[in-house]
C-alpha cells in the first residue's frame, strides 16, 4: 500500500472544485508559490509530471550527451539512472557512505574523471548535504545536480536544498514530503533555461490517477474499504502506475506536464508547510526516543533544517527477507514499516545499468539492513503512538534476540 505523507482523503475531495480554475492557472500559481518559498525567480521553476522527468530536463539543459559520464549513487531508485542512457551518456556507479547515507566526498573526488560531466548528489531520506566548495572548484566542468526527491523543504547551513548547486529535481509522488499523487519540478540554477514538457497527461490517465489516489487515501482511513476500492479499480483498468519497462528494461520516462489535479492538491499543502514540518519534527523525536532504547540499531542524526521523508533505522546484520520482516513488525505495532531501498538499485530486480554485485559494499549493506517509519501527517503524536512504538521496540528486540542465538 502506498503512503501519502502529506495528503488525506478530505484534502483530495476539497481539491476537486479547484480544478475549475484550469490547469494553466493552477500551474502558474504553484510555480509562483514555489518560487516564493525558495526565494528565486519563478522562471527557474519547471513543473513536470515526475521527478525523473525533471532530472532528464536538467541533464539536457546542461548539455549532457554522447560520450559523457554521469556519476550516480549506488543506493537509489532505478528511475534515476534510467534517464542517462537516453541522452547517449553513461552511468557510473559510486558507493555511498553508510555513515551519512550519501557520498563520501573524498571518494567522489577520486571518482571524477575526464569523461565525468555530471554528478547526481543524493539526499537520501531527506536531510540535505552540500558538496565542498574546494571539490567543485577542482572540477569546474562537472555539474552537481541534487536528487532532492526525498528532501523537499530541507535546508543545509540555512540554505534551501536545491538552491546552492547546479540545479535540483524534486518529486511530488505519493510518498514524498508534499504529495500530488504524481508530479515533480526542476529548480534551475541562475542563467539556465528550460521549457516545461508540452505533452499532457491523457484524460484516461487523469481518471486513473484520481481513482488510485482515492483508493490509497481511503485505505489510510479504513484498510478494507481501500482494498475493495483498489480491487474494483484494477478490474476496470483504473489503476495509475508507471510503465513496467522502466523497472525491467531501464526505459526512460516520457516527460509530461504536471497534471491539474496534482497542482490543486499541492497548493494547500504548501500553504500549510510550516505546520507540516513541525509535525514531522515531532514524529522524528518520538521515533528517535523509541528506537534509541533498542540496542544494536543504527540511527542517523537530523541536522537543523533537515526533514525526513521517512525515518530510517538500520539493523546490526543483513536481513535475508526485509519485506517479510517489515510485515512482521508492521503487524506488531500497527505502523507501516517501509523497506526503502531494498537494493542498491530500487526496487530489487530492477534493470542494473551495468552495476556489478559487490562494487558498492556500503550501499549493499544499507539495502540489506535499513528499514523506515512513516512520516505521515495523519499520524498523531500522542500516547497511542508511543504505545505503538513500544510494541515496535519490543518486536525489534525479540527479532534481534532470535537472530543473535
Amino acid at each position: 500500500m502506498l503512503t501519502a505523507n502529506s495528503l488525506t482523503l478530505p484534502m483530495l475531495l476539497a481539491a476537486l472544485p479547484r480544478l475549475v480554475a484550469g490547469r494553466t492557472a493552477l500551474r502558474r500559481r504553484l510555480r509562483d508559490e514555489l518560487a516564493r518559498l525558495f526565494g528565486v525567480d519563478a522562471r527557474r521553476i519547471v513543473l513536470t509530471d515526475t521527478g525523473r522527468a525533471a532530472l532528464a530536463l536538467l541533464l539536457r539543459a546542461h548539455g549532457v550527451g554522447a560520450g559523457d559520464e554521469v556519476i550516480v549513487p549506488a543506493y537509489t531508485c532505478v528511475v534515476v539512472p534510467n534517464q542517462i542512457p537516453a541522452l547517449g551518456a553513461t552511468v557510473r556507479w559510486l558507493d555511498v557512505s553508510a555513515a551519512t547515507l550519501g557520498f563520501d566526498w573524498s571518494r567522489l573526488d577520486a571518482a571524477i574523471g575526464p569523461a565525468t560531466r555530471a554528478v547526481i548528489v543524493p539526499h537520501n531520506f531527506g536531510p540535505a548535504c552540500r558538496v565542498p566548495d574546494a571539490l567543485r572548484l577542482r572540477h569546474p566542468r562537472v555539474v552537481f545536480l541534487d536528487d532532492a526527491a526525498h528532501g523537499f523543504a530541507s535546508q543545509c547551513d540555512g540554505q534551501w536544498l536545491g538552491t546552492y548547486h547546479d540545479g535540483a529535481f524534486f518529486s511530488f509522488e505519493y510518498s514524498k514530503n508534499l504529495s500530488g499523487g504524481i508530479g515533480g519540478f526542476a529548480l534551475l540554477p541562475e542563467g539556465l533555461v528550460a521549457e516545461e514538457p508540452p505533452a499532457e497527461l491523457g484524460a484516461l490517465d487523469q481518471l486513473r490517477l484520481l481513482a488510485t489516489l482515492t483508493g490509497h487515501l481511503l485505505a489510510a482511513r479504513c484498510a478494507l474499504a481501500g482494498r475493495v476500492w483498489l480491487a474494483l479499480a484494477r478490474r476496470v483498468g483504473l489503476i495509475y502506475r508507471s510503465s513496467d519497462a522502466e523497472v525491467a528494461d531501464g526505459v526512460a520516462h516520457p516527460p509530461r506536464a504536471l497534471p491539474a489535479l496534482s497542482a490543486a492538491l499541492l497548493l494547500p499543502q504548501l500553504a500549510a508547510l510550516p505546520a507540516l514540518l513541525r509535525h514531522k519534527q515531532r514524529l522524528a523525536e518520538h521515533y528517535r526516543a523509541a528506537l534509541s532504547a533498542v540496542p544494536g540499531l543504527t540511527l542517523w542524526p537530523g541536522a537543523p533544517g533537515a526533514h525526513w521523508v521517512r525515518y530510517p533505522f538500520a539493523l546490526p546484520q543483513p536481513v535475508a527477507d526485509k519485506a517479510a520482516l517489515a510485515r512482521r513488525l508492521s503487524a506488531a505495532c500497527g505502523l507501516a514499516i517501509g523497506v526503502w531501498f531494498d537494493d542498491v538499485i530500487h526496487p530489487a530486480g530492477s534493470f542494473r545499468h551495468g552495476y556489478l554485485a559487490g562494487s558498492a559494499p556500503e550501499g549493499e549493506r544499507l539495502a540489506a539492513t535499513v528499514l523506515n517509519l512513516p512520516m505521515n501527517v495523519a499520524i498523531a503524536c500522542d500516547a497511542a503512538l508511543d504505545a505503538r512504538l513500544a510494541r515496535l521496540a519490543a518486536a525489534l528486540a525479540a527479532y534481534l534476540k532470535e537472530t543473535a542465538a
